[in-house]
């Protein structure tokens, strides 16, 4: 049977896109110019909460590693349940060109990525945090591969466009409650059609543990280009017997370990096969060296699907090493070499069943580039 054609996509509303992260990123200024008058709110600003499979390629640490650590600093209180991400990051991602099984063709990747988050009103110490969201991904799938099932070609580009906020409220008794909210599109024809638009939502509450020192985590999170794509409640105790030690028991599940100065040791797991174990290590002032393992999941609506529930999934594992430079004012440059492994493509109603369109490639190298500031 012949390969339908491939079919130019029409490109992404990109002058939208750029109005979207220069205004975040203003808007990110100018915090920093009210942060100068005060600066112990900043300082306490929590990290911006972001859905476990958003990384886009990159390597941004699902714990919120410090690259600075001492061993004395207080345990964190505050924040939402799934991990964080630096407040703006903007890169890409390259994965050189790999035999796919069963087909006489290759298959390549490349990606370019944004995030950007800001305070919506200026922040006051102790009051609650409105904070936006801004969020762009393009990957490029460079293959003549077809999906065997369907008899398409696999889609050349897919995107994430995403813009929401989250909201931080403190409670009284040290408590704290809020949430994260997203809306857009992923998809090869971004904004195409209603069924192709998604969302992310979590909402958590946070309470102190009677010792004062721990705290109990309870969430609510739904996503429908996620693994399980159902609202998943999580429950989790933080247990800090140290100020160097913290673990979250329970789901999500998570942690950080700080023997020393230079070293941070994290992981965390959340459902369904989300993992990331990570090391990081000072290498004098400026430099920190980084290596991770790591399952990525990156989930679209393709635009032409048969069924509305159908989800178009790009997964691997990789294992990471690379060295991340502080450049000043908040600002850091990470360079990663990734080893990816276990590689495919498919279509389903979830990850786990009823598998169609199976695309399996060989592993292959991934260099990834990103600047982050991290306030």
């Amino acid at each position: 049977m012949a390969v339908p054609p491939r079919i130019p996509r029409p490109p992404c509303p990109t002058a939208i896109l750029t109005m979207l992260v220069c205004g975040l990123l203003v808007a990110s200024a100018r915090a920093a110019e009210d942060a100068a008058a005060a600066p112990l709110r900043v300082a306490a600003l929590p990290p911006v909460e972001f859905n476990l499979e958003e990384d886009l390629f990159a390597g941004e640490p699902i714990a919120d590693a410090d690259p600075n650590p001492v061993p004395a600093r207080p345990p964190r209180r505050g924040g939402g349940p799934f991990g964080a991400a630096a407040p703006v990051s903007i890169g890409g991602f390259w994965a050189a060109p790999t035999a796919v099984v069963g087909q006489p063709a290759t298959l390549g990747m490349n990606a370019q990525f944004a995030r950007v988050a800001a305070p919506l009103v200026p922040p006051t110490d102790g009051g609650p945090l409105w904070i936006g969201i801004g969020r762009f991904g393009r990957l490029e799938l460079d293959t003549t591969a077809i999906l065997p099932d369907s008899r398409q070609p696999v889609p050349d580009q897919l995107w994430l466009v995403e813009t929401g906020l989250t909201h931080v409220r403190p409670l009284a008794g040290g408590g704290t409650a809020g949430g994260t909210f997203l809306f857009g599109s992923a998809s090869d024809q971004p904004f195409a059609a209603a069924r192709d638009l998604t969302l992310m939502a979590i909402a958590f509450w946070n309470t102190p543990a009677k010792n004062d020192r721990d705290e109990w985590n309870m969430s609510l999170f739904y996503s429908p280009t996620s693994q399980l794509p159902y609202p998943l409640p999580g429950l989790a105790y933080a247990w800090r017997p140290a100020d160097t030690f913290e673990a979250k028991l329970g789901v999500p599940a998570a942690v950080e370990w700080r023997p020393d100065a230079a070293w941070t040791i994290s992981a965390a797991y959340f459902p369904l096969v989300n993992m990331n174990v990570e090391a990081r290590r000072r290498l004098g002032a400026d430099w920190s060296f980084v290596a991770f393992y790591r399952t990525d999941t990156q989930i679209y609506f393709l635009a032409d699907r048969i069924r509305d529930a159908e989800r178009f999934y790009v997964f691997d594992q990789r294992a990471a090493v690379g060295l991340e430079r502080t450049l000043g004012g908040g600002f850091k440059l990470e360079a990663l070499a990734s080893w990816l492994f276990d590689r495919e493509l498919f279509q389903g109603t979830n990850f786990t069943s009823g598998r169609t369109d199976v695309v399996e490639f060989d592993p292959g190298l991934g260099l990834s580039l990103q600047l982050l500031w991290r306030r």
